[in-house]
């Protein structure tokens, strides 16, 4: 690969990164539907769980011996 080739991959590299790929919505319902779209594709390690509270004594679900410290733990998948 030449000096040539390598400016020439260069200036193609800056014009694509200069051009703006999507525009900028500027109401707030396109900005949180775009959101809303994103937060589908949630890594599973900070999904969280439907968990049912545990016994009416406020046991926790993991450790029932224990009382439930509302730490959220029995709602992620462990990650």
């Amino acid at each position: 690969m030449d000096d040539e080739r390598i400016r020439q991959l260069t200036e193609e590299v800056l014009s694509q990164l200069a051009t703006p790929k999507e525009t900028v919505a500027a109401d707030l319902e396109t900005r949180v539907s775009g959101l809303e779209r994103r937060v589908l594709h949630v890594h599973p390690s900070h999904q969280l769980l439907d968990v049912p509270g545990g016994s009416t004594d406020g046991r926790c679900v993991l450790e029932p011996d224990k009382p439930c410290v509302q730490s959220g733990q029995c709602r992620t998948l462990g990650h």
